[in-house]
Formats: structure tokens, sequence, C-alpha cells
């Protein structure tokens, strides 16, 4: 528990489409249920004049400046020293107990976070990790596009914190895969090859199933999938679209004709459990794992209901003290060798 026996989160309510309104609105939606839960939202000091901040689990924290999506994080680095991004980041800082949950430019919150929180001991880089529904329940996907490239020591690192992350699934002994075109040892980039190895000789090796090809990521056969971050962000926005296109398909099948409607009526208490589970907007929040806080990073589009599933998972994160685990893993690696 953190300041307070309250858990602390911080917001920045300017980053991402149709801000600070969304997120706002799903910081009221997430208190709505969370009220052991303090919100420290940062942004411009304009917000404060509807009384939004009467509730008190919310508070403001004035900003002068804000990132926006078309900012290199190279001048950002050096520039915007009052954004509501770097202020947030800045009080998770003072704050390492506090999490920290922004829908803004994904460079910034990438470059800041490990510049301004850091990152774990013998973490090289920070990966982006969230849940995918598969036909058994949930694997854990890592990189989603934190890091345009990786080698395998980066490969291998995001196999331990996936690991660990999948931990707080319940899952016991998570079974661990590399994203490749085949399933043949010899098969895909060098880099994959070397991951490859690197997993198989580690404490990992008997979690380890090897190569896993994309139209296999939704199987369940693996509990960890570990790709780099363009691999992972590219298969990440195909399923969202695939999921996309299938609910709309569905909505105009159904409205084609009455029989099609009665269909539908007979089918609805199904077909919203089966939209339930492909929806984007009940994932939406990746883990930014590898640093020394808990970082959030929700979808630049997500509506108000999808950015407090953001703040949802940022909290759980917290109750689970992910870093732990991540570190306890680590513990098992020799990184002198």
């Amino acid at each position: 528990m953190s300041l307070n026996n309250k858990f602390h989160i911080a917001i920045d309510a300017m980053g991402g489409d149709n801000s600070p309104k969304k997120v706002i609105e799903g910081c009221k939606i997430f208190l709505e249920k969370n009220e052991n839960t303090n919100l420290v939202v940062f942004g411009h000091k304009n917000l404060n004049t509807e009384n939004i901040f009467k509730h008190n689990n919310m508070s403001l924290i004035s900003c002068s400046e804000t990132i926006l999506d078309n900012d290199k994080p190279s001048s950002i680095l050096r520039s915007k020293k009052d954004s509501s991004m770097r202020k947030a980041l800045e009080y998770v800082k003072e704050n390492p107990e506090a999490g920290f949950v922004s829908a803004g430019n994904t460079g910034a919150v990438t470059a800041l976070s490990k510049i301004i929180i850091g990152t774990l001991d013998n973490i090289r880089r920070p990966a982006f990790c969230s849940l995918i529904p598969t036909y058994k329940g949930f694997s854990v996907m890592l990189d989603l596009g934190a890091n345009k490239e990786s080698n395998e020591n980066h490969l291998f690192q995001f196999s331990i914190m996936g690991h660990a992350f999948s931990k707080i699934n319940n899952i016991k002994n998570p079974k661990i895969a590399i994203l490749n075109i085949g399933t043949e040892e010899g098969k895909g980039k060098e880099y994959l090859q070397n991951a490859f190895n690197l997993i198989s000789k580690s404490f990992l090796k008997s979690d380890f199933i090897g190569f896993i090809e994309p139209d296999k990521i939704t199987s369940g056969s693996a509990d960890v999938i570990v790709t780099d971050g363009f691999t992972g962000n590219i298969s990440l926005k195909t399923a969202e679209g695939l999921s996309q296109f299938m609910t709309s398909n569905f909505k105009n099948i159904f409205n084609k004709n009455l029989l099609n409607k009665l269909a539908y009526l007979i089918l609805k208490k199904d077909l919203k459990i089966f939209n339930e589970k492909i929806n984007p907007s009940n994932y939406n929040g990746a883990m930014v794992l590898g640093l020394n806080s808990v970082v959030v990073k929700s979808h630049g589009n997500a509506s108000p209901v999808a950015f407090a599933q953001a703040i949802m998972n940022c909290l759980n994160i917290l109750k689970n003290n992910i870093n732990e685990l991540i570190i306890d893993e680590l513990k098992l690696v020799n990184f002198n060798d």
C-alpha cells in the first residue's frame, strides 16, 4: 500500500486524442469502483474551471506545457520541462510506490520514463507488455512497441520479465515462446536464433517451448510470447483491426433481415461474451516492464472507458508488486557470463 494507506497514480491528462476530456471522464469512471486510490492529475490549470476536482480522491497539479504526438523524443528530453507527462513522471520518481498512466506520445513515454524513473538493474531496455486473449484464456506478449529494434540480450530480458508478469495471473510455470516465421530451430534472423540459445540455456529452459508462428499467438500454447517492439506492435494493431472488422461485420449480418435479427436474439448472450473477450478496450493499457516504478501506456485513441481500464491495469500491477517478482528472477541469471 502506498501513501496514506492509499494507492497513488499520476495521470497525464494532456496526452492522446480528445484529451483532456477523455482522460478526466476515464478517471471518474475508474473512481466509481475504486475509492481506495488517489488520482493525481497533471494538466493545464483551466481544467479546474468546471469543478471536476471536487472528488476527494482526485486532485490537479497544474502544468503549462503539453507533449504533442509529433514531438520527437530527442527534443523532449531537452525541452518542455513543465509538461504534464514530465511532471507526472517526476512525481512518480519522488514517490516510487506510485504508478503513472498516459495516453500520450509513445516515444516520449518510453524515453522520459527511462531517463526520469530509470530501469531495474541488469535491464537494458524496458518493454511494453499486455495480455492477449487466447482459446485457453490469456497470454502475455512483449515487446509491443517500446523498442523498434532489439537484440538477443533484450529478448532474453523480455522473456524474464514476461515470465514474472504472467505469474500475476496465477500461472505457476508459464510457457515461453519467441515469435518467428517458423518453428524450426534454423528459422528466422540470427538474433532470434541467439535469443533461442540464451533462453534454452537459462533457468527458464524447462518453461521454454521454442518458436511460435503468428497464427498460433491465440492458440494458448504459449503463456509468454517474446518479440521485438516493431513486430509486436504490428501484430497487436493487426489483431485490433481484425477485432473491429469482425464486430462491424457481425452487426451488418444480424441487421440484414428479420430472420437474422431473431438469430441475434437467440445468440445475444454468447455474442456479448465473445465481444467482451476480443474488444481491445478491455485490454487497454500496456505495462512498461523493466522500470523502477509502474508505468502504463494507454492507446492514444482510447475511449474514456478504455482509459479507465488502463488505470485499472496500473492499480492491479501496483497491488501485485511486479518489480519484486522481476528482481527475484533476475537474481537467477549471471549477467557477467
